[in-house]
């Protein structure tokens, strides 16, 4: 395992990789609870990646419901390469076969070209050569290292599982070497996939020997769009083989593939074996290194950051499902072609040794107690009863939060129940603060809450709470608003003398209704309070005559049905005399 310099050091430990569209950033904090390593700083609200923390895994990528993460774009990069007249070499990650349609795979090359590329090679070659490496490794280590997002955990999060490293490169590196070694040091490679690690990756000052560029597949398909190349229109084309990887590639192009490399080890990953394992996710990853070794029976892990592998790269067009895409590197695998044998270069010149890291990050820094208690002090946490861990904020417990606001990661505002509890007060604090007489009934009518300007205005307390609001006044207009369609009303009245400007509304959600008063007694009366009372006239005069007419259409209605009971019974008085005198 090779040593780097402190100053190379710095350069790994900050390359940027992933990035913040702060536009479309909503104060979610989804990207938060989804970080492996809670590298996310949220600052007035936006959510920005801090590089020192990062390990480019791109899991908030693909989180992000809003699209504010992305990955930072290299086709400019590329592009420039191409233009530069420098031969460039396309290394097309294995989990390519996931990233068309099906029946396009073989077109890819061809497409490939299209856009200039002089060589197009699959990264399957140095999938292989890095299982055969790894193999001959086995005692110096028991943690596979083809997953930059797992190696870069462990350099900054646990250096103790160094030395349990596999010292050998990814497939991408490996295969950047190859492609050089078989067709001349003159050419660029460029990696092209789904992974925002990669891009980390060939950054690194020890790779960049063997790695030019990293683009991934949406990258890719956008590159495509704006040449107008449609790959169903393409005729099939063949890749071009290094040959400086021993035996067949039909196991290697299942790297992208959870158990892919122990697959191509030769080493059965059916899950029912502590010795062998293959781990993919975030949580399964972090928790294997969470595990004390000396309590652990294995000799060969394989880690992915990915869920179910690299066929859920961040980088993908996100065509199909994983299952879709499983299939499709599985069907791939079994069809595709092998090379001739030939070789363009010696398998022995292809260096493979790692550079493995132990980088310091500020999360190593110890935070105190006290300074902890100050920020529970803050948002109301220190009775542990308020503690209650919800996550709503990103982190697994409010401790976690209150370490990350002591470190700046975080802020107090990101605690949803503190927020609520402050929203709550502040609006308390108006209420009954306010000048304005304040009272809330319920669904009934009944008298749910006064402020103390209510209190004084109507001389009344609390007591009296749970009592219909005609207790104090005329019922009519929160009678009106709670049998009509509409939400708010106002209107002048006088109470006891006394002249108010009142407004209602409905909170028909709550099943609550709210009326505001202000004394106008004193105030001389604008035009609009005069029309206000205007129409209020006009709408009780109008009420009047209808309650008139409504009154004398129902006294004629009876009138005429008396008259006609009265004939009738006389008629048949009548007839019963006449009856007699029969």
């Amino acid at each position: 395992m090779k040593v780097i310099e402190n100053s190379m050091q710095e350069s790994i430990a900050v390359c940027k990789v992933i990035d913040t569209n702060v536009a479309n950033c909503q104060d979610c904090y989804r990207c938060v609870r989804s970080c492996p390593v809670k590298a996310i700083r949220i600052t007035n609200g936006q959510a920005h990646i801090e590089q020192e923390f990062c390990i480019h895994c791109g899991t908030c990528v693909r989180q992000c419901p809003q699209q504010a993460k992305y990955i930072v774009s290299t086709l400019d990069a590329v592009k420039e390469l191409l233009a530069s007249g420098r031969p460039v070499a396309a290394s097309v990650a294995p989990s390519f076969a996931a990233a068309v349609e099906p029946g396009l795979v073989y077109k890819i090359p061809t497409a490939l070209r299209m856009l200039g590329f002089s060589k197009v090679s699959e990264t399957a070659e140095g999938a292989k050569l890095v299982s055969d490496r790894s193999l001959e490794c086995l005692p110096k280590g028991s943690i596979c290292t083809t997953c930059p997002a797992v190696v870069s955990y462990v350099e900054k999060y646990h250096h103790e599982a160094l030395n349990r490293m596999i010292p050998v490169v990814s497939p991408m590196v490996a295969h950047g070497r190859m492609i050089k070694e078989a067709f001349g040091e003159e050419f660029a490679v460029v990696f092209i996939g789904p992974c925002a690690a990669k891009k980390a990756e060939a950054l690194r000052p020890e790779n960049r020997d063997a790695i030019d560029a990293v683009i991934t597949f949406r990258e890719l398909f956008d590159w495509l769009e704006e040449a107008k190349l449609d790959i169903a229109d393409l005729p099939d084309g063949s890749f071009d083989f290094t040959g400086l990887a021993d035996g067949t590639l039909k196991n290697a192009r299942l790297f992208p593939v959870d158990g892919g490399m122990l697959k191509t080890c030769g080493k059965a990953s059916d899950g029912t074996s502590s010795e062998v394992m293959s781990l993919s996710g975030a949580k399964q990853v972090t928790s294997f290194f969470d595990v004390d070794p000396e309590k652990v029976e294995f000799k060969l892990v394989e880690p992915l950051f990915c869920p179910g592998g690299c066929i859920d790269g961040p980088g993908f067009t996100g065509l199909g499902n994983i299952y879709y895409r499983k299939n499709a590197v599985i069907s791939y695998a079994e069809s595709a072609g092998e090379y001739d044998g030939k070789r363009f270069g010696n398998q022995e010149n292809v260096d493979t040794e790692p550079w493995f890291i132990p980088l310091e990050t500020r999360a190593d820094e110890p935070v105190s107690d006290e300074a902890i208690q100050q920020v529970f002090q803050k948002t109301g946490k220190t009775d542990p009863r308020n503690q209650l861990n919800c996550g709503a904020c990103g982190y697994a417990s409010c401790r976690e939060n209150a370490i990350a606001v002591v470190r700046n990661m975080a802020e107090p505002e990101m605690c949803i129940p503190y927020m609520r509890r402050l929203a709550q007060q502040r609006a308390d604090r108006i209420i009954e603060t306010t000048p304005t007489a304040v009272v809330i009934v319920d669904k009934d009518l009944k008298l749910i809450h006064m402020n103390p300007a209510f209190h004084k205005m109507f001389m009344c307390s609390n007591s009296i709470l749970g009592r219909h609001i005609s207790y104090i006044f005329d019922a009519r207009d929160f009678e009106t608003l709670a049998s009509s369609d509409t939400d708010e009303m106002e209107a002048v009245r006088t109470y006891y003398g006394t002249r108010y400007h009142l407004t209602l509304y409905a909170m028909r959600s709550e099943e609550q209704y709210v009326g505001m008063f202000t004394d106008i007694s004193h105030i001389k009366l604008d035009e609009s309070q005069m029309h206000l009372i205007e129409r209020q006239l006009l709408v009780n005069a109008r009420e009047l005559l209808e309650h008139q007419i409504s009154f004398s259409q129902e006294m004629a209605h009876q009138l005429g049905r008396n008259t006609a009971k009265t004939e009738e019974l006389v008629k048949r008085m009548l007839d019963l005399y006449e009856d007699r005198d029969l």
